[in-house]
């Protein structure tokens, strides 16, 4: 462990692995908020909130292909990295 996380268990008298847990839980939590706004960001030029809704405008021509591939692909992974995120932060939660 670092020596930082080795001053702040010895100052504060809080166990390493609460540290530890308490730490990765706050970095998850930040990481999801980062990773909505992101996916705000990106679906909001399309007047959207998600990639299915974007899809569906693709489906529907009301959006070319053209225009919005890269956002669509961007959309996807930002939502799967969500999702990924927010099941590590439910189990750390849990725990």
């Amino acid at each position: 462990m670092s020596s930082l996380v080795q001053m702040v268990e010895k100052e504060l008298k809080i166990p390493r692995k609460q540290l530890v847990e308490e730490g990765v839980k706050q970095f998850l939590e930040m990481e999801l908020r980062n990773l909505s706004i992101q996916i705000k960001k990106v679906a909001g030029r399309y007047g959207v909130s998600s990639f299915d809704e974007l899809w569906q405008k693709l489906e529907t021509g009301k959006v070319a292909e053209s225009e919005c591939l890269d956002d669509l692909t961007k959309l996807e992974y930002l939502e799967l990295e969500k999702k990924k995120i927010a099941k590590l932060l439910r189990k750390a939660v849990k725990e």
